[in-house]
């Protein structure tokens, strides 16, 4: 006879899957509060032509949402994305530190929305 409970493990990466899915949603807020619905998919389209990204993998793969989103916008517009992600993150209680470039940042970002 099968247990019907779940294990332990079962129940942290549900946790996780919850969480990743929570950060996803704050990503993409932010994305459609900058630039709109029509230019955010077009951003979506190239992280995923262009650097094999889909949405869903954005939260496990920072490294590549971070390069991809750079090169995409420049500079100063992944800035602004990060500079939105902070202040619509703050219920993870997520504080900037000036020092650390955008991906540390967003690992910081995942790494609270994690606990």
């Amino acid at each position: 006879m099968k247990s019907k409970t779940v294990s332990n493990w079962q129940k942290r990466a549900l946790k996780r899957k919850k969480k990743s899915e929570r950060l996803f949603k704050i990503v993409d807020k932010v994305l459609k509060q900058i630039f709109g619905e029509t230019a955010t998919l077009f951003i979506y389209k190239h992280l995923e032509e262009k650097h094999a990204l889909k949405r869903e993998d954005i939260i496990n793969e920072l490294e590549i949402f971070t390069e991809g989103l750079e090169k995409y916008l420049g500079d100063s517009g992944a800035l602004v994305v990060l500079e939105t992600l902070f202040n619509e993150s703050s219920e993870l209680k997520l504080r900037k530190v000036e020092e650390k470039d955008f991906l540390e940042q967003l690992k910081e970002l995942k790494r609270i929305s994690y606990r």
